[in-house]
């Protein structure tokens, strides 16, 4: 009994550690002289016949010699585990590259099939013993080294993204050891490693999805710890969130469409699958053709899955909604994110000002924070899309009806058109203007459609019929969203409730709340140091910006301080925006090499914040001053680099492109380079001609710096530029 432990537990280790305490031999070593006849190399008769056989093309009597296939060799080192087979009265077990392991009634063999195939290397009849072909074996004595063992050599293939031996080990690990406190670790490390063979431009299978799920939910079986219910949970969630942006991998598992079927929709083992469709499918049959086009069909599959996340989270916070507010906040926000997708976004908002409501008075709650930013961007961005889109989509119904619009045309021209919708839409030059200028934040998809088909949607009756259905579905969207929860309204309703029962961290966030919107609801405040301990992070930040705006910059300081120390390990946008408006105070202060170090701990804090750009601008303005007062070469060129990161995000508004490429020749010149700098100026009239704070600038430093390098010739053709620009952009 013991030999046999050792010797599985030898197997488990094989190669272990990548190569230096396994099998050393490999797929380049020479073979055993046991080996099957097949595989001896091919004698010079056949290689000769095989030539004969070689293909004439006839049209050029060319001769056409196929090249063989490159065969991969496939790797005999590795982990070798066991297969549940038996031969010769002896377990057998398999590597991650299918190489077997074996006994052949006298030897132990390696091959590369069990029973027979090709010999790799061979042992004696103790596994323990001499392996031939230079092959080594390591194994632990007793039953505890091996569990730790496979365990930490499962972690370790993970940490090396050797995923296939990793999966195979912790596999292993579940198996022997179902009731091992790390058990729940080893579930968590197989759903991650479930999808890890995908790439970032593929989408998961079916086969892929439900075993993740299957392995995450076992981390909530097996285990009671909140962060690892946690780590379940959101990794869960976030493959959900994949999958439902691109459901590729389920449509193929689940259905198949064949357009010529009057049955549409066919359904393939959808009643045994673990997602059932809780809408029937003809709620997606938008022109009422019974049966779902591509896009119709991705709608179904998507809907679903944010479904599953919504009931993922719901669990997850009803589990857990006594404990601490943070995650649960986090959890509320993944709740309400799936209510949003599947076009529920009025429940959205209730499920947010509920979160509010019983966590505002949290200020650890951090998640809080974020749900009341969500709240006010996502009631404007749904009042609006709503709207504009009913509008579009009643006037489809009414082609007839007469319209007109005004828009700036790419010459900053203003041009102004009427006519009917129909007309409109059939004319490729007054559709997007006519889309963008009168149906601002309108439903992308509703816009795609409309600008994809134009004036066919009055011809062919089954567009017709889908924008009906447009119609209807949107109209129901509006019925259902509650225009008397408004931020304004709502959150000055729990101002009041704060107010009254003295919950001064609530009070402070709805002031913050309320300021952001432009609502003086809340009256007259003043930001004060002894709020701090019941300040959120999002209402320190709130303060320190009114301070910096009073130059109370000692209190400002404090405030953010104050942030780094006690949320500090929250990261992301909370330590941007103390790095930020600490960096904003040091620039009052005119410490600018302060400044600059703190702007650029923001942007490694949170590089994708909205005011990155801003942060980027003022680092560069930062390192500028610095240069000027130093006279660093050094100093210049990190402040151009840092405007040059400005300057190649498209992301970034014109404004301060233009600005950045300013200030790259301001740099040049102040190096005393005026070929360089002319040549970044004139860059900047001609990459932002419309930026007109920044060009004429731009055209006027152009003709210092040739004065300067002495070179009048191209003064006059700078001149002459410059009056065609103001011809242009200025008249």
């Amino acid at each position: 009994m013991m030999f046999i432990f050792k010797f599985r537990f030898c197997i488990h280790l094989i190669l272990s550690l990548f190569i230096a305490c396994l099998f050393s031999c490999g797929g380049d070593e020479e073979v055993s002289a046991e080996k099957v006849e097949d595989d001896k190399p091919p004698s010079n008769q056949a290689v000769t016949e095989e030539q004969n056989e070689a293909v004439t093309d006839s049209s050029d009597d060319v001769l056409v010699i196929d090249e063989p296939e490159k065969k991969i060799i496939p790797n005999p080192n590795g982990v070798y585990l066991p297969t549940g087979k038996e031969e010769s009265g002896k377990p057998v077990f398999e590597n991650q590259e299918g190489f077997s392991l074996w006994f052949d009634s006298q030897k132990w063999k390696i091959t590369d099939k069990i029973g027979g195939g090709k010999t790799i290397s061979v042992g004696e009849d103790s596994i323990n013993a001499e392996w031939k072909n230079g092959a080594k074996a390591r194994f632990y004595p007793d039953e505890e080294y091996a569990k730790d063992a496979t365990f930490r050599l499962a972690v370790a293939f993970q940490g090396s993204e050797d995923n296939k031996n990793a999966i195979r080990l912790f596999e292993q690990f579940v198996m022997d050891y179902p009731d091992d406190k790390l058990v729940a670790e080893a579930y968590l490390s197989l759903g991650d490693l479930s999808i890890s063979e995908v790439g970032p431009d593929e989408q998961p299978s079916f086969e892929q999805i439900s075993k993740a799920r299957k392995n995450y939910q076992m981390v909530r079986i097996k285990s009671d710890s909140i962060s690892l219910l946690s780590d379940a949970t959101f990794n869960e969630g976030g493959l959900l969130e994949r999958v439902a942006e691109n459901p590729e991998g389920l449509v193929n598992y689940y259905y198949k469409f064949d357009k010529n079927n009057d049955e549409g929709l066919q359904e393939n083992e959808f009643s045994n699958s673990d997602i059932n469709a809780s809408k029937p499918f003809e709620d997606y049959d938008l022109n009422g053709d019974k049966q779902l086009d591509f896009g119709e069909l991705f709608d179904l599959a998507s809907f679903e899955t944010y479904l599953e996340i919504e009931k993922l989270f719901r669990a997850y916070n009803d589990k857990n909604k006594d404990t601490e507010g943070a995650r649960v906040s986090q959890a509320t926000d993944k709740i309400g994110f799936a209510c949003e997708k599947q076009g529920r976004p009025s429940e959205m908002l209730k499920i947010y000002y509920a979160n509010i409501e019983k966590f505002g008075n949290d200020p650890k709650s951090v998640g809080v924070d974020d749900i009341l930013k969500k709240y006010t961007k996502k009631y404007t961005e749904y009042e609006n899309l709503y709207g504009s889109t009913l509008d579009l989509l009643k006037k489809l119904q009414a082609p007839q009806e007469s319209v007109s619009f005004s828009y700036v045309n790419r010459k900053g021209i203003e041009e102004s058109h009427a006519g009917t919708v129909e007309e409109i839409l059939k004319d490729r030059r007054k559709l997007l203007p006519f889309l963008n200028a009168n149906f601002k934040g309108m439903d992308q998809k509703v816009y795609s459609e409309v600008a994809r088909l134009k004036g066919a949607i009055f011809i062919n009756p089954d567009h017709s019929k889908k924008f009906q259905g447009y119609l209807k579905r949107f109209q129901e969207y509006q019925d259902n969203f509650p225009s008397d929860q408004s931020p304004e309204t709502a959150f000055s309703k729990l101002l009041q409730q704060a107010i009254a029962s003295g919950q001064k961290s609530l009070e402070l966030r709805m002031r913050a709340a309320l300021d952001s919107v432009g609502s003086n609801a809340g009256g007259p405040y003043s930001p004060d140091r002894g709020d701090f301990p019941m300040a959120s992070p999002g209402v320190l930040v709130w303060m320190a910006d009114k301070m910096i705006s009073q130059n109370s910059l000692d209190d400002a300081v404090a405030a953010m301080e104050l942030l780094v120390d006690v949320y500090g390990e929250s990261g992301g946008e909370f330590l941007f925006d103390a790095n930020y408006l600490l960096g904003q105070a040091k620039e009052k202060e005119r410490d600018y090499q302060s400044a600059a170090l703190y702007f650029d701990a923001a942007l490694t804090n949170s590089s994708w914040h909205a005011n990155s750009d801003d942060a980027r601008m003022r680092k560069g303005k930062s390192l500028f001053e610095v240069a000027k007062s130093t006279k660093e070469e050094s100093s210049y060129e990190q402040a151009i680099s840092s405007f040059e990161e400005i300057r190649g995000n498209t992301e970034a508004s014109l404004d301060q492109r233009a600005e950045s490429s300013f200030m790259m020749g301001e740099c040049r010149k102040n190096l005393r380079d005026y070929a360089g700098a002319a040549f970044l100026y004139l860059e900047t009239t001609l990459n932002f001609p419309s930026a007109t704070k920044w060009a004429p600038k731009s055209f006027e430093q152009a003709i210092r710096c040739y004065e300067q390098a002495g070179m009048a010739g191209q003064v006059n053709v700078i001149e002459k530029q410059y009056a065609d620009w103001q011809r242009k952009f200025l008249n």
